[in-house]
């Protein structure tokens, strides 16, 4: 029996390897060619404004997006991205980065922005790709980004900054990754929740385990319905962050804090073992949180088994998984494709 589950595991492997190389190159160099500031040839988005308020043609106005766009040229950070449009330069479409600490990490958050008429008197229009999630409560279901810089905050007494004719697009996109997509976004939140909400440590780590769960669910959808002119972006991003966002997922339902560092699962690791998690520090460990969150544990493995069919169905490195028999994992045969777990 052992021997024939070895030789199907090898069948299977070497059949997707395969299937692998065909796309691999093309993936890879279009990956290369995806500038963090691109202008490209589109004219078919809508616009979020409505046409009767789209207008390109003043001098001021138009001057003052052409510094905006060079100023995303040069100054952009590395976990930003955004596109141009040259029949359409009013209009961009952004994509942030969730970053390793957060629990946003590894997801893709796209934002549409808008110029108005009356730009830069008043700020650009932005708009998020929900997926009908709301990641945050500065985030709506339907797009709304909540923002001092937009003047669309409803906070209070806040000490973020407003909108004013120096202000530019790429602090509002740096905005927005350091006010929502933060590592607490638990207490960014402290003057939208009632206050019995947010005096503890606790509620703020349960905050976290919502946002990533959140986070998750965005990136399965991101993956099936990736936004206009990013799809080989998406593509090549979960191919590339694969191991470790089902690294995390097996980590937090061991009791790793959610943002804290987890280890990776290497090629063809067999195990996520106790002592690769011993090696780290303890304080990110927690040992009764995620443990006795049975509602987290159970839909961070339903989240696992979506990401790995998700990551199938995409071409994800095959050298980074295992195939294995199991009765555990739902599959359309006998055998079944997971990275294997401590239980």
């Amino acid at each position: 029996m052992e021997e024939e589950n070895v030789a199907a595991k090898k069948r299977i492997m070497e059949s997707l390897q395969k299937r692998l190389k065909r796309d691999e190159d093309e993936y890879v160099k279009r990956w290369r060619r995806f500038n963090q500031f691109d202008v490209i040839m589109n004219d078919d988005h809508l616009s979020v404004l409505g046409d009767a308020d789209v207008h390109c043609g003043e001098d001021f106005r138009t001057k003052k997006i052409m510094v905006d766009w060079r100023i995303l040229k040069e100054r952009l950070p590395r976990t930003i991205f955004v596109k141009g449009y040259k029949s359409l330069k009013d209009r961009l479409r952004a994509v942030i980065v969730g970053e390793a600490g957060t629990p946003f990490h590894d997801g893709l958050f796209f934002f549409d922005i808008e110029f108005p008429s009356s730009y830069p008197y008043k700020p650009p229009v932005v708009r998020y790709h929900s997926y009908g999630f709301r990641l945050h409560p500065d985030l709506e279901w339907d797009g709304t980004v909540r923002l001092s810089l937009l003047n669309t905050s409803r906070k209070k007494n806040t000490r973020e900054k407003y909108w004013s004719t120096d202000s530019n697009v790429l602090e509002v996109l740096v905005s927005i990754q350091k006010h929502i997509m933060n590592s607490k976004p638990y207490l960014d939140s402290e003057r939208i929740l009632p206050k019995w909400f947010y005096n503890t440590e606790k509620k703020s780590l349960a905050y976290n385990q919502k946002a990533f769960v959140l986070n998750c669910k965005t990136m399965l959808e991101v993956m099936h319905k990736p936004p206009k002119d990013f799809e080989f972006f998406v593509a090549q991003h979960f191919r590339d962050r694969a191991d470790t966002i089902l690294s995390a997922c097996l980590a937090y339902k061991k009791g790793q804090k959610v943002g804290a560092p987890f280890p990776i699962l290497p090629s063809f690791s067999s195990t996520l073992s106790s002592a690769s998690l011993s090696t780290l520090s303890r304080r990110h460990l927690l040992k009764s949180s995620n443990r006795r969150n049975s509602k987290f544990r159970t839909s961070i493995n339903v989240l696992y088994s979506r990401f790995y069919q998700a990551f199938l169905q995409m071409g994800l490195r095959w050298s980074t998984l295992l195939i294995t028999r199991s009765s555990s994992f739902q599959s359309t045969g006998s055998i079944t494709c997971k990275l294997i777990e401590n239980s």
